[in-house]
């Protein structure tokens, strides 16, 4: 046999109607030494030492323009300067070895082997794409998460790959199911953030496919295993895109939950991806309750609050205007900020905010009136934007969507048309909801609880607290804290969305 086959006899010994853990170890143990010994090493910026990013949404750029709305790059792998991806592939499988896997082996059992095959086979400019898709497909559908974690930055370049087709083919939704399966597979919870995660979202978002991007989302992802090779950018990425979901849905209140975690992501100077998070916090805010803070979460680092209000000083200004309640102000602002608004891709979010003023508006007038003449809500209703629909289709249209609680009255056809402001009571549908939330609440504390007893039965923890407890002046015996913070990799300062 030829030794760079030798692998094929090492499957043989491996038991793959055990667990998947244990196929996995197995794999681990006997096959992949074999196959690395036969690998060749990469260096400098060959085969995939870099690996194309594609985390830019359309309405977003980079400064050097790849990732422009209209361009689409014409191949699978190549160079970029995406600080994000600083764990790629260090070696790359021997050519014999890439066919055997491919034609002789099963995806389903050996994930891993497909990963190092289709990274190595097809990570180059010349590759065939549709060949690629085929074989990725095959793949992804049977995905082993315990497999996969046995090469980790050879399964992220894969995963990026798909993306890079996806692009060069212009079609956001090529395999977009599979890398939903992709990212659910690593965890029979499915709690446990992936690499997939917020690759899957970018793509999903890019195609608009926010119910399928739910799928995803309506899981509580709060485990995170190092052995994925994840990155703060991950976690970052993750709650941000989500968030941006979560607005295409216009599920602005779990929205904002998933902007304030990545406002309290440690570490200083705050990175883009957080500016971005509070610009949108901000709108959001206007758009559910009126009004704004720019008090970040007790949770998030004091150190960052300056940096954090003078990067969004006009969304600021825009909620000065938008509290005060004055249209003249408030349309004066606009038309001077909203160009920036346009950069930021909030464009869309400021003009729900300006909607949600107009609505605002007309709620007020339940606090002093049971009825109102339509023609008085005329007199005081104001569209900023001047193309909307008129007063009395708005309200009928707030009526219709739950948000006034009124009814319209009108006796003849020549009577004036009255508003009739109805008190809002307590439905099912009300009690079903707060139900739902106070279910997730006992699960959250559930989970809190459990990680609470074993971060404190950990040796680190303990390790730490006897150093804590008996260094010279207790508890801050180690300076100011910036300690602990030393080795985390501040290079997201500079990420670009």
């Amino acid at each position: 046999m030829n030794p760079q086959l030798s692998f094929l006899a090492a499957l043989e010994s491996v038991d793959f109607d055990g667990t998947e853990d244990a196929v996995a170890l197995s794999l681990k143990e006997r096959v992949l030494p074999i196959i690395q010994a036969n690998a060749t090493t990469i260096s400098g910026n060959d085969g995939l030492i870099n690996v194309n990013v594609t985390g830019h949404l359309p309405e977003t750029s980079s400064s050097n323009g790849s990732h422009s709305k209209d361009g689409a790059r014409d191949r699978i792998a190549g160079g970029t300067s995406d600080p994000e991806i600083s764990l790629v592939p260090k070696y790359t499988i021997a050519n014999d070895d890439q066919e055997a896997i491919l034609t002789r082996t099963d995806p389903a059992k050996v994930s891993a082997l497909w990963i190092l095959a289709l990274t190595a086979k097809y990570g180059n400019q010349t590759a065939d794409i549709s060949e690629f898709v085929s074989s990725a497909n095959r793949l992804l559908d049977n995905i082993s998460g315990a497999q996969a974690k046995l090469v980790p930055e050879h399964y992220r370049a894969l995963l990026y790959m798909i993306a890079g087709a996806a692009d060069a083919l212009d079609n956001p939704n090529l395999l977009l199911r599979q890398l939903l399966n992709a990212a659910l597979s690593f965890s029979p919870a499915h709690d446990t953030l992936s690499p997939a995660h917020a690759l899957f979202l970018i793509q999903a978002l890019k195609a608009k496919q926010y119910k399928l991007a739910l799928q995803l989302l309506k899981y509580d992802v709060d485990k995170f295993d190092s052995a994925y090779a994840l990155t703060y950018q991950d976690h970052l990425r993750f709650h941000y895109y989500g968030a941006m979901v979560l607005i295409g849905m216009k599920q602005y209140e779990k929205a904002i939950e998933y902007l304030a975690i990545v406002l309290c992501a440690p570490g200083f100077p705050c990175s883009m991806v957080q500016i971005e998070a509070l610009k949108k916090t901000i709108l959001l805010q206007l758009i559910l309750y009126g009004k704004h803070s720019l008090k970040l979460p007790r949770m998030a680092n004091d150190f960052t609050s300056h940096s954090y209000r003078a990067f969004a000083r006009p969304y600021d200004h825009f909620a000065v205007a938008f509290e005060n309640g004055d249209p003249t102000v408030l349309k004066l602002v606009w038309n001077q900020i909203n160009n920036i608004f346009s950069a930021d891709g909030n464009y869309g979010l400021g003009l729900h905010a300006l909607t949600a003023f107009r609505k605002q508006r007309i709620q007020k007038l339940r606090k002093t009136f049971m009825t109102v003449p339509m023609k008085y809500i005329e007199s005081n209703d104001v569209d900023i934007l001047e193309n909307g629909p008129s007063t009395k289709a708005f309200v009928l249209a707030m009526i219709q969507d739950g948000d006034l609680m009124a009814k319209i009255s009108q006796k003849s056809s020549t009577s004036p048309v009255i508003v009739v402001f109805q008190d809002g009571s307590i439905t099912s549908s009300h009690l079903d909801a707060l139900e739902a939330k106070l279910d997730s609440v006992r699960q959250l504390n559930e989970k809190i609880a459990i990680a609470d007893r074993e971060v404190g039965q950990s040796r680190e923890y303990i390790s730490r607290k006897l150093q804590n407890t008996t260094a010279p002046g207790g508890f801050h015996g180690r300076g100011s804290g910036l300690e602990d913070l030393e080795g985390y990799d501040d290079s997201m300062s500079m990420m670009e969305l």
